[in-house]
């Protein structure tokens, strides 16, 4: 988990750059979107894992100058 999430991590970065001032949607699973947070949130791959991340639930990372700020976490549909 550790190396997904500086994966994830890079990649988040990298998106952000490119396509700054963009919104990008990704459709994930799971151990991404907990990689994801983990970044955002800069907390230990291994917190991470507590997060539950149900099946179509919405995820939003937001990139601001100063680093990631999280919008929502396993939003569901119709909720």
């Amino acid at each position: 988990m550790i190396e997904v999430c500086s994966r994830v991590g890079r990649l988040l970065d990298r998106l952000a750059r490119t396509h700054a001032g963009r919104n990008i949607v990704a459709v994930a699973h799971g151990g991404v979107i907990r990689a994801a947070l983990a970044h955002a949130l800069r907390i230990h791959a291994e917190t991470a894992l507590h997060f539950s991340v149900q099946n179509l639930s919405l995820t939003i990372l937001e990139r601001l100058d100063t680093g990631w700020r999280v919008v929502t976490v396993n939003e569901l549909p119709g909720i």
